[in-house]
């Protein structure tokens, strides 16, 4: 077991403008890729991805960013005949499972979830740290009408990301992402060029301290010290200095 910080909804919420920074958003939401990845390449999905289920570290390691809470994670791979791994065949109907603002839109319609879909999800969670207003369905608790706003994205992305820096490059990694299907295999290391590429054209260092790491540095009563007893799994791409690998 183990002890981390603050989750990434907890901090996001205690900016004065209820909003991550450019810098620290696209970089945390890097870190955040890297570990639904590491998640993926060992045949599971996550399903429940959102800010509350992510964590940074304590102390020497709040530059690191964890990946938490595996209640509703599901194997999608399975052993073939060659003793190689495969992925299962689609049920024909599946539950609703996840959280509704940050569901995708597969799930809205009971479809069998596959990595695109933890990807759709992590990308909503990177709007929901970085956009001023959030997402555009924010407001709204009933499936079916965010999954109408959700659909309706797809043919109109620009209200996603109401004129922020970035929305050339993080346009292109919504609808690379919202063309993928269930067998598909995600392309991360494009994701990571166009994070990488965002970072640039922002003019940001997505290397830099994070916003809670230089308040911590100026006040140590500000640090995010609130530690929450769990079995995260960090991000190896972070290694123990927890800088970013920005992985090509």
């Amino acid at each position: 077991m183990q002890l981390v910080g603050k989750s990434l909804a907890d901090l996001k919420y205690e900016r004065r403008e209820r909003v991550l920074s450019l810098g620290t958003g696209l970089s945390v939401s890097l870190q955040c890729l890297e570990a639904v990845q590491c998640l993926h390449e060992v045949g599971y999905l996550h399903r429940d991805l959102k800010p509350a289920n992510y964590a940074c570290g304590l102390k020497d390691k709040a530059h690191n960013i964890y990946i938490l809470d595996f209640g509703i994670a599901r194997m999608y791979k399975k052993k073939n005949e060659k003793g190689g791994m495969e992925i299962k065949t689609p049920r024909d109907m599946v539950l609703f499972k996840g959280t509704v603002r940050f569901a995708s839109i597969a799930c809205h319609r009971n479809v069998e979830m596959g990595p695109k879909d933890d990807c759709e999800s992590w990308f909503y969670l990177l709007l929901d740290l970085i956009v001023p207003k959030g997402l555009p369905w924010r407001r709204e608790t009933d499936k079916i009408i965010v999954q109408k706003i959700k659909e309706s994205c797809r043919i109109n992305p620009s209200v996603l990301f109401n004129k922020i820096k970035c929305e050339e490059d993080l346009t292109k990694i919504f609808l690379y992402l919202s063309k993928l299907e269930y067998t598909d295999t995600v392309d991360y290391e494009y994701i990571y060029q166009l994070l990488e590429e965002a970072g640039k054209n922002c003019q940001v260092d997505l290397s830099a301290p994070y916003e809670w790491e230089l308040a911590a540095s100026s006040n140590p009563t500000a640090a995010a010290t609130t530690s929450t007893p769990s079995q995260p799994t960090p991000i190896p791409a972070s290694g123990s200095t927890g800088q970013n690998s920005f992985k090509k």
